[in-house]
């Protein structure tokens, strides 16, 4: 057979160990190539997405509001002073200006609860935020996985148009060679040279399609116009320039399948936005007791003291201790509509947590079956690959010994290459549905290192405590 070494290489690339669906065979080896490879991709993407920092500045909001209701409940100081002058400025003495200071102290002392709940809502809130930003990690991580997958199918698109090519100029040289010596008529070149021409056009087609997807690649590691960020050396960062990526040697495809039932319980458990719409019903519990004490009756303290000096014969200090009981009468139906919008707020939510569920369910069962679907039509079309490669090399056999028809070895060069190409089609399905899958249970892609995925997931789990 003559299937090009390169193809073979990429192709066996593209098969990358896929948990539930796709992993590395018994002793298959790997080794480093030079360019960029799918677990670099995801880290710098996680290092430079701007989508991220915006995750993290919401995030920093929302600890500076729990901060401002915990100062609520805390004792504040506050101070002020004066001086008075009667008189001309020519004139100045000190029997004619006053000085006076105050110093103040005051706490909240009891207000039926509602500074606790205020504190344990904006908790919640900020839980939520915090998940919202593991989630926002999941998705760019899961966008530049299937940019990654995106550029690897062009390549191998590519490299499909231009062993095309050559099996077509290989057909062209051998028609000239007989119609040279009388064994075929002149109908049979020009065939042949306008196959070579079609077939040389999709190939440029195909190299285009490839700086596209590189600058699409470019984009989703969060470094669109080569800038910023950190890549390896031997790969182009400048805007426009190729971006090379490392190849890995031979991976299988298993026969397991994902089980539905373990995989959506996990996908409850861990998606970001399930568990921030958890937290968000939580948050409008609280916010239906709060609303419900608006009218409540509050206990303030203050300590103060004061100094003053009229003139230079007079001064004093006082001290003072109080405490202020504020209890509210009428308000004019302001508690009651409070609770009513707080009811309608945690309606809203409730809603959004039921249909986030649903989303959930059918997020997991629809990548789950879409890998399965996958890899069933990689193991097939892999068949028809070997089919497609034994008739070209019978048509070409006949060709060259004058018994075939040159249209019969036309087909049959565009047989291989559909082969390869839906061979190529089915294994890259199989990897954004991998990628999918991991996005929709709200985990991190696990080509990424187990120890960074560890750091990144403790560092979230602390925030949520």
């Amino acid at each position: 057979m003559r299937m090009s070494s390169n193809l073979i290489v990429r192709a066996a690339w593209l098969v990358c160990a896929i948990v539930l669906g796709l992993s590395a065979g018994p002793g298959a080896a790997e080794e480093k190539a030079p360019g960029l490879s799918l677990e670099e991709c995801l880290t710098l993407a996680l290092e430079n997405h701007p989508t991220l920092r915006g995750a993290k500045g919401t995030t920093r909001a929302a600890e500076a509001a729990l901060e401002q209701v915990k100062v609520n409940n805390r004792v504040t100081v506050g101070a002020a002073g004066g001086v008075d002058y009667d008189g001309d400025y020519e004139e100045w003495d000190d029997r004619y200006h006053s000085e006076s200071a105050r110093i103040t102290a005051s706490k909240l002392l009891y207000d039926t609860g509602r500074n606790r709940l205020q504190k344990e809502m904006q908790s919640e809130t900020l839980k939520g935020t915090r998940e919202n930003e593991r989630g926002t990690r999941v998705s760019v991580a899961a966008n530049a996985k299937r940019a990654y997958y995106d550029l690897v199918l062009k390549f191998l698109n590519r490299d499909v148009e231009q062993e095309k090519l050559n099996n077509l100029e290989e057909h062209l040289k051998t028609a000239r060679g007989l119609y040279e010596v009388g064994n075929s008529p002149f109908i049979d070149v020009t065939t042949a040279e306008a196959d070579v021409a079609s077939a040389r056009t999709s190939l440029l087609k195909a190299e285009s399609d490839i700086l596209v997807y590189q600058e699409a690649l470019r984009v989703a590691m969060g470094m669109e116009g080569g800038a910023g960020g950190r890549l390896p050396p031997d790969v182009n960062a400048e805007a426009g320039g190729p971006i090379t990526l490392a190849l890995s040697t031979k991976l299988l495809l298993p026969g397991a399948e994902p089980e539905l039932e373990n995989l959506l319980d996990t996908a409850l458990e861990d998606r970001p936005d399930y568990r921030q719409a958890l937290h968000t019903v939580r948050a409008r519990e609280l916010g239906i007791t709060n609303a419900a004490r608006t009218s409540a009756p509050t206990i303030t303290g203050q300590l103060a003291s004061s100094f003053s000096n009229r003139e230079a014969s007079s001064s004093s200090e006082n001290y003072s201790v109080g405490i202020t009981l504020n209890i509210p009468i009428v308000d004019g139906g302001a508690q009651a509509a409070a609770v009513e919008a707080a009811r309608a707020q945690w309606d809203q939510a409730a809603a959004e947590r039921d249909r986030l569920r649903q989303q959930v369910a059918y997020g997991v069962r629809s990548a789950a079956l879409s890998l399965t679907s996958a890899v069933d039509r990689a193991r097939a079309s892999e068949t028809s690959v070997r089919y497609a490669e034994e008739n070209l090399e019978l048509a070409r056999g006949r060709y060259e010994v004058g018994v075939g028809d040159p249209l019969e070895l036309s087909d049959a060069v565009s047989s291989l290459a559909n082969a390869r190409f839906t061979y190529y089609q089915a294994l890259y399905d199989a990897q954004t549905a991998r990628a999918n899958l991991d996005e929709a249970m709200g985990h991190l892609p696990p080509e990424l290192t187990t120890e960074s995925q560890t750091a990144k997931r403790e560092g979230m789990d602390d925030g949520r405590h």
